[in-house]
């Protein structure tokens, strides 16, 4: 697939984010960003599983 999408277009839709949008963004382009999508994709699939607060803390 490709996309025809201008390098200011690029940068316009940036200088719009918001904080939180900017760090989501910064996670899914670097290699933090793939070890999170596996994280999650673990849980989705079930091949691991979320811990209590029990397990967690063991309180």
């Amino acid at each position: 697939m490709m996309v025809d999408v201008s390098v200011n277009n690029i940068a316009e839709i940036i200088k719009a984010m918001n904080v939180h949008e900017i760090e989501t963004l910064y996670l899914l382009l670097t290699n933090d960003g793939k070890e999170l999508l596996k994280r999650k994709q673990d849980l989705d699939f079930k091949r691991v599983k979320f811990l209590t607060r029990y397990e967690a803390f063991d309180i």
